[in-house]
């Protein structure tokens, strides 16, 4: 994978949860060991990572959506941030997709994490006119998200 990423190995997936909790990426509705076996799972989806000295250092998850791909999980470290890992993890999940044969990268953004929508935008990315429905099909997952703060 370009850009310093690639897909995470078994052996690997302890750095990049350590990533996601140093990050803030972590909801108790989402535990990260069991969304990141479920996207490793999937034929269609990927995390990729890159690392520096063992260190998770920025990831991205991506998935096959169809017509299009979706990005989740993007971050980096939090030590790092301003090195243009974001970026970089951006133009590897924009790579992957383009890889599988998709012409359009979507991805959401919690409103808790509106600050965030300034660095997609001069990515080039743009709000859509659609609105995202949930249903929850698991009533465990679906009692932490309504039990916490930032649930919405």
């Amino acid at each position: 994978m370009t850009h310093g990423f690639r897909p995470v190995g078994e052996d690997e997936i302890g750095a990049v949860i350590t990533l996601w909790e140093r990050a803030g990426m972590t909801r108790p509705w989402n535990p990260p060991r069991a969304d990141i076996e479920a996207i490793r799972a999937n034929p269609k989806s990927a995390v990729l990572a890159a690392f520096e000295d063992g260190a998770a250092v920025a990831a991205v998850a991506v998935e096959d959506g169809g017509h299009r791909a979706w990005v989740y999980y993007l971050c980096a470290d939090p030590a790092r941030r301003g090195e243009g890992w974001g970026r970089r993890a951006m133009a590897a999940a924009e790579d992957w997709a383009r890889a599988h044969g998709h012409s359009k990268l979507q991805l959401l953004v919690r409103r808790s994490n509106a600050p965030v929508l300034g660095f997609y935008d001069r990515l080039g990315y743009e709000e859509s006119a659609v609105a995202v429905l949930q249903k929850w099909l698991d009533p465990e997952r679906e009692r932490a998200f309504r039990d916490n703060p930032d649930g919405h």
